[in-house]
């Protein structure tokens, strides 16, 4: 019985059935008993041989909680691919592994002082999601690792297709600027794509995306514009939540953009 090198969900609810309530495969899989890595040393073969494909590109391998992690600095960025293994396993003979991306900016941490509370915790988090979503139609993937070398090759393919250019997109200025203000950046909502417009381009261009971007829109614009008036008169506490819209009228008041 062949086992699937990758497994591709649309649902999030799927993917939770899935990752963390794997049926029993014991009996299912046990013709595949001869292959030769265990679950746990094929995680570490696979950041290792992932570590390797990137090198060139200026990733560096270390652990995260013993969880092969990725990582390249470039300027304010902070760029990390994280290999998480399934909490639950019955004795499969693969290891069913979720690839993550991590964006930070540094200079987040200067932005979200004046309404992170409290602010001496100020995150400079920026993006997190799986590697599927950069794939068209948007998915999460599950990757069934220690079947063959090729899961591993594929793995390498989907990462330099889809990560690197998402990251490299960060770190080109003039490309970046016209994606955020196109709201084509995979990974970012408006909340955050605000934050990071004032982390790179400062508060004029703050205002620009606002004013281009936001406020016309017939549904949110109203919203911001009642929620940061609460905020100027006291009514309410500039505060980041769930809201995307009571999100950028808190940071909005915050930097005096509106």
């Amino acid at each position: 019985m062949e086992i699937a090198r990758r497994r591709l969900f649309y649902r999030k609810q799927d993917l939770q059935l899935a990752w963390e309530g794997l049926p029993r495969t014991q009996g299912i899989f046990g013709a595949f008993r001869h292959l030769p890595h265990p679950p746990r040393e094929a995680l570490t073969e696979a950041g290792h041989f992932l570590g390797g494909a990137l090198l060139s590109s200026g990733f560096r391998i270390f652990k995260n909680g013993g969880l092969p992690l990725l990582e390249r600095r470039t300027g304010p960025l902070i760029e990390e691919i994280l290999l998480r293994s399934s909490p639950n396993l019955e004795g499969e003979p693969f290891l069913p592994v979720r690839v993550y991306l991590h964006l930070s900016h540094v200079g987040l941490q200067d932005v979200r002082l004046r309404y992170w509370r409290p602010a001496s915790r100020a995150p400079s988090g920026l993006a997190c999601m799986d590697l599927g979503q950069l794939e068209f139609p948007p998915c999460w993937v599950i990757w069934n690792v220690g079947i063959d070398n090729q899961v591993l090759i594929e793995l390498v393919d989907w990462v330099l297709r889809l990560a690197l250019p998402w990251f490299d997109l960060f770190e080109d200025k003039l490309e970046l600027k016209r994606a955020l203000f196109r709201g084509v950046v995979p990974g970012l909502d408006l909340d955050r794509t605000l934050e990071l417009v004032l982390a790179e381009f400062g508060p004029i261009e703050a205002i620009r995306f606002l004013n281009e971007c936001v406020m016309p829109d017939s549904s949110l614009g109203p919203k911001v514009r009642e929620a940061t008036s609460r905020i100027h008169n006291a009514v309410a506490i500039g505060r980041i939540g769930p809201d995307p819209a009571w999100n950028i009228a808190t940071i909005a008041s915050a930097h005096c953009l509106m």
